[in-house]
Parts: structure tokens; C-alpha cells; sequence
């Protein structure tokens, strides 16, 4: 009879220091809830990406972040709110524009809007550490033991052809089930969205009232940076997105930057440094756009934020809320310009009681490339 021996015993040990190191780690690394995404039907995706190596996608202390730079002087543009900053741009697309963009996203259908998963690549590597360090390393031992325990031919050297055996197998048991969760968590985060969208990238065709979607990446690229040539900067954008959500529907807590962009992004420019959002229409009740980490009586505040027209009003609110009104645009950042996650601008789209359209452009750190952005022809015609 072979008793377990003390080595076998320090192994387990061992093993379970690194698994309480790595499961208090993964329990106190920032969660992303749910990272939306506009995808395209095509699959088909260009090779010329550009995307940063050296970007981190770790969060920082907000004493360290630093956000991309952008042209401050803009008309209408006001800050209204500070660390983390937070613009609204009143009348930053005219009425023609943001009509034409609702027309556009009509006649092209739209369909429910896609969520995606992000950081499952983190996710599931992390996982896999806590299960090998873990429950597969001691029921491979374990297991090993009992096959050989009662048989009085078994040495150690069989103990432990056993117990490699059992964790070759123990180990792919284990990655199926966490793909299989990760599948599962992927589908579940559906329900969270249940607005409609569609991407507009046509940039050329004329239409009897303008071109909205022309318009709209036109002053983006102004926005961003006034001096550079439109189509340099308009090469970071994903193309524009029309969103509508009909009444009851929403958009859960959420962030736009992706802590895994660096591999799951790399085909879309990388990480999302800005979120530049231009409301379609007036919405009178309900709709607000809300930052659940932002407390709605916050000191840095800008004293110009409260002639805003964006800014929600709702004494009863505890979070920092921002109202749809025609033509406005609201700019926030959710990553730094080094493409460091910024946790604190989770935000949500709230029930809509009344009809709400807006269109969307994301800021990557690095070029994007069709079906997600836009062709370079397309661009040069800016």
C-alpha cells in the first residue's frame, strides 16, 4: 500500500499558496460588465491595422490620467464635468444632419444592437491559472493516490505517471467548461441591450437635405484636432453609428474601452480612447444618458456646466445624468491617451419613455480599418 507521501503533500501546498494568489487577484481585478460593440455583418477585415504594442489597458489612479487632447476652443464646446472630464457640445450637428442620419438608418434597416463580451481573453486565461494551480492539481494527486493506494506493486514512480495522466485530462475537462461559461456569460449579455442600430459609412452620395453622416465625421475630425488634415483623424474612427431605442428599451451599465483591446481589438484600431455621441432628436421624458459612478453634486463641476441644456436636471438623481436634446453632442474618454482603462465613466442609456435616436463615433488610438471603419476612399472625400 502506497501512502501519500510528503512531498506530494508539500506539492499541494505549494499549489494551494499560488491558487489563493492568483483567485484573491482575479477577484479584485476591475469586471467589465458588458462592452458594446456595432459590428458589421461583413467578415471580411483589412489587413493595414495599426495598433499600440505599448498601449496598457490596466486602469489608473485618476491623478494619473490623462486624456487624449482635443480642440478646447471649439464653438458650443463646455466641459461640465471634471476628473474625469466630460464635454457637451450644444448645436454641434444641425438639424438637417441629424435628420438625414435617422433617414439613412431607416432605409438601410436596422437590427439589434450587438454586444460583445470584453476581456473574455483575460477572463479565460485567469480562469485557467486558478483552475491548474487548484482544484485540477488536487484532484490529480488525489485521484492518483486512490488508483494506486490498495495495489502493493505501485511505487512512486507510478503515483506519479498517474497523477500527470489525471491532470492531462482533469486540465482539458476544465477548459471546456470555462469556454462553455464564457459562451454562456457571451449570450447572456444580449438581454442587456435592446435597442436597434446600424452603421453608416457612406460618406459620398448626396442627399437633398446633406450629407449627415459626412457632416457628423467632418466636425468629429475638427473636434479632435482642428490643424490636422480631416481624413488623418477620421482614419482613427470607427464608422458612425445610429442607435434608436424605442420606448422600454435600454442599455445596461456598461464601459466603451476594453481592458483585453490590445488582442481583441486589435482588427478595429485598438483601444477606444473617446466616446463622441450626438443626439437624432429631443426626447421629453426619459432616455437620460447616466454615469453610475459620478455622483450628481460633484465640486469639480464646472460653475459654466449649470447653463448647459444638456445636463440633467432631476433633483431626485444621484448620478451624473445627461438629457437628449437635438443636435447636441455629448464627449467622454474612456480610456487615457495611452489606452489605460478608465473604470469611472461606466455609463448607461436609461428607459426610454419617449422615441430616442443618436449617432456614435468611437476614437481609437490607432487606425481602423473597414468593415469597422471607413475606406480610405471614402475618407479622402471628406
Amino acid at each position: 500500500m502506497i501512502t501519500l507521501p510528503s512531498v506530494y503533500i508539500l506539492i499541494l501546498l505549494i499549489l494551494c499558496s499560488g491558487y489563493l494568489r492568483t483567485a484573491v487577484s482575479f477577484s479584485l481585478r476591475p469586471v467589465t460588465p458588458i462592452y458594446t460593440r456595432s459590428r458589421s455583418s461583413r467578415i471580411n477585415v483589412s489587413a493595414n491595422v495599426v495598433s499600440s504594442s505599448t498601449a496598457s489597458t490596466t486602469s489608473k489612479p485618476s491623478s494619473e490620467f490623462t486624456r487624449i487632447p482635443i480642440n478646447e476652443e471649439y464653438e458650443g464646446l463646455k466641459r461640465i464635468h471634471s476628473n474625469p472630464d466630460i464635454f457637451a457640445i450644444e448645436n454641434f450637428l444641425d438639424e438637417e444632419s441629424c435628420n438625414d442620419l435617422i433617414r439613412r438608418a431607416k432605409e438601410k434597416s436596422m437590427g439589434q444592437s450587438p454586444v460583445a463580451y470584453a476581456g473574455w481573453t483575460d477572463d479565460i486565461k485567469d480562469l485557467l491559472e486558478l483552475a491548474a494551480k487548484g482544484p485540477v492539481a488536487w484532484a490529480a494527486i488525489l485521484t492518483a493516490w486512490l488508483q494506486v493506494k490498495n495495489d502493493s506493486n505501485s511505487n512512486q514512480i507510478d503515483l506519479l505517471i498517474h497523477a500527470l495522466q489525471n491532470y492531462a485530462a482533469l486540465f482539458i475537462i476544465a477548459a471546456a467548461g470555462i469556454v462553455a461559461y464564457t459562451k454562456f456569460r457571451t449570450d447572456g449579455l444580449q438581454a442587456l441591450r435592446t435597442s436597434t442600430s446600424t452603421t453608416i459609412d457612406d460618406l459620398t452620395t448626396p442627399k437633398p437635405n446633406g450629407n449627415g453622416s459626412a457632416n457628423f465625421v467632418t466636425l468629429a475630425a475638427k473636434l479632435f484636432d482642428s490643424q490636422a488634415p480631416i481624413e488623418k483623424e477620421a482614419r482613427l474612427f470607427e464608422a458612425p453609428t445610429v442607435i434608436r431605442y424605442e420606448p422600454g428599451q435600454v442599455l445596461a451599465p456598461h464601459f466603451d474601452a476594453n481592458r483585453s483591446a490590445e488582442t481583441e481589438d486589435a482588427n478595429r484600431g485598438g483601444q477606444t480612447l473617446a466616446t463622441l455621441i450626438v443626439y437624432l432628436n429631443d426626447v421629453e421624458e426619459g432616455g437620460v444618458t447616466r454615469f453610475g459612478r459620478l455622483p450628481t453634486n460633484i465640486e469639480s463641476l464646472s460653475s459654466s456646466s449649470s447653463s448647459s441644456s444638456v445636463v440633467g436636471d432631476n433633483p431626485e438623481e444621484p448620478f451624473f445624468t445627461v438629457k437628449p436634446k437635438l443636435g447636441d453632442a455629448l464627449l467622454f474618454f474612456p480610456a487615457d491617451q495611452c489606452g489605460a482603462f478608465d473604470e469611472r465613466v461606466e455609463h448607461e442609456g436609461c428607459p426610454a419613455v419617449d422615441e430616442k435616436w443618436i449617432a456614435r463615433i468611437w476614437r481609437h488610438i490607432g487606425r481602423v480599418p473597414p468593415p469597422y471603419g471607413m475606406s480610405v476612399d471614402a475618407i479622402s472625400k471628406l
